[in-house]
């Protein structure tokens, strides 16, 4: 009975040494199948998820060139205020004018500008770049004079602390617009410009009789022209403080035609070629002068019409050629030239 006994024993302690041999190697095998399946994993081809689109403030965050471009880019101009004050010579304030200020390059194109208008107490502020050269105009209304400033920088602003406007005195005028012929000339436009005072220039406009009116403009000298290409000029007219004025305005308009040819020495017709009219003459109260020019047609050919008659000073300019001046007084209402230039 103990021989029996012992195989057992023996037989169970050869079963756990078994048994723990074979431990290890399935743990070897397990080890094994995950590596292999995880092989197979990778080689089969994998779906490629596309990147979704970031917003353009995100990518800015995190790219560095973006910063790179903003780091090259030049930095905005700054502006400093400047602060001034307009009142009239009494010391009182002068509220609700318009201050407008430029800065030119040097090819006279504008680099900026802007208006402000004069509070209750006179006072206005300008946002200026620094160390720029401006302009300051100011356009007076009611009974003030104009102001105006060249060349002053953000740094002038004791130039700007007190500005003073001259009080004027206004006056009223009101008259007819007429010919050399006195026949009325009806809706022409005419600017009027104080000669002494910066105030702001006046256009009026006679109706259809040739009537016309100027308000409330200061009293001094004037000058009074159009803005056409027929150009007339009444300068010399001089207005008291308190004086009321009918005038009457003659422009150098009438009945009288000239026409012509220009040829050069050998009587070839000269095209392009730039005919002037001048003429002036005298009132009691003003000197009027009229200026017109054309140019010549394929032919050689010119014409002015509706001249008032008086003497006219002729120029004609050509180039390769001598200039052609010479006086003409009217021997007809329509008269012919023909004008040769010389080389």
């Amino acid at each position: 009975m103990a021989r029996p006994l012992s195989y057992l024993i023996f037989a169970m302690v050869i079963g756990c040494v078994a048994l723990f041999m074979l431990l290890p190697m399935s743990k070897i095998a397990e080890h094994n199948e995950r590596g292999q399946a995880a092989s197979l994993r990778v080689t089969q081809p994998a779906e490629v998820k596309q990147p979704s689109e970031v917003p353009a403030a995100e990518i800015i965050v995190g790219d560095s060139s973006a910063n790179k471009i903003s780091e090259q880019s030049e930095p905005e101009e700054y502006t400093v205020a400047v602060s001034g004050r307009i009142g009239d010579a009494s010391g009182g304030a002068v509220s609700g004018l318009i201050v407008k200020v430029e800065s030119q390059g040097f090819g006279g194109e504008n680099i900026s500008s802007s208006r402000v208008e004069s509070d209750q107490l006179g006072a206005f502020t300008l946002q200026l770049v620094p160390e720029r050269q401006y302009h300051l105009n100011i356009n007076a209304s009611g009974d003030y004079a104009g102001f105006s400033l060249d060349s002053f920088t953000d740094k002038d602003v004791a130039r700007l602390a007190n500005i003073v406007l001259d009080r004027v005195e206004l006056v009223d005028v009101d008259g007819l617009i007429v010919d050399t012929n006195q026949a009325p000339v009806a809706d022409f436009e005419l600017s009027l410009r104080h000669l002494s005072l910066n105030f702001p220039d006046r256009s009026f406009r006679s109706d259809s009789s040739g009537y016309f009116s100027i308000k409330g403009f200061p009293a001094g000298e004037w000058r009074i022209a159009t803005n056409q290409s027929d150009y007339f000029r009444i300068k010399g007219l001089e207005l008291l403080p308190g004086e009321y004025r009918n005038l009457t305005l003659v422009i150098d308009q009438g009945s009288y035609y000239l026409s012509g040819w220009v040829s050069d020495d050998f009587g070839a017709p000269l095209p392009e070629v730039i005919i002037t009219l001048k003429s002036a003459f005298a009132t009691e109260d003003y000197h009027s002068f009229s200026y017109r020019s054309v140019a010549t047609d394929s032919n050689g050919a010119f014409e002015f019409a509706g001249l008032g008659g008086h003497q006219l000073t002729i120029g004609v300019y050509a180039s390769g050629f001598k200039t052609y001046i010479k006086q003409h007084d009217f021997s007809s209402f329509s008269d012919t030239l023909k004008i040769v230039l010389m080389k």
